[in-house]
């Protein structure tokens, strides 16, 4: 009896494999046109590029919560006053989309397009 609670002692003491979070997809859409899909997972991930055709422009996309999507998206353009213009996108369910142009008085130099993967 005291050998299993020993053992059972020393298996609850190990640590345990972290699972890896199941990961968010979603595209970004410009103009009609796929600019990238993006994956992210796990608490606080970022994925960051430069959309094909504009050179000047960086998008930096955070992730906040997986369900339902929050993510945060920051645009850097080197040509602008205002240098980064940042808000907070809100995809409910897979294949819901959002325009991202106007968000909470944000105004992004681009209309882009997020589509949450099905």
């Amino acid at each position: 009896m005291k050998l299993r609670a020993l053992t059972l002692a020393a298996a609850l003491a190990l640590p345990f494999a972290a699972s890896a979070a199941e990961p968010v997809k979603f595209e970004v859409y410009l103009g009609g046109e796929l600019k990238h899909s993006i994956s992210l997972a796990g608490p606080h991930s970022k994925f960051k590029f430069s959309p094909a055709g504009l050179a000047d422009t960086t998008l930096e996309f955070r992730l906040i919560a997986p369900e339902p999507l929050i993510l945060e998206m920051t645009e850097s353009t080197a040509n602008n006053t205002a240098p980064e213009n940042v808000g907070r996108i809100s995809l409910i369910k897979p294949g819901s989309s959002v325009t991202v142009s106007d968000i909470k008085g944000t105004h992004f130099k681009h209309p882009y397009v997020l589509v949450r993967a099905e």
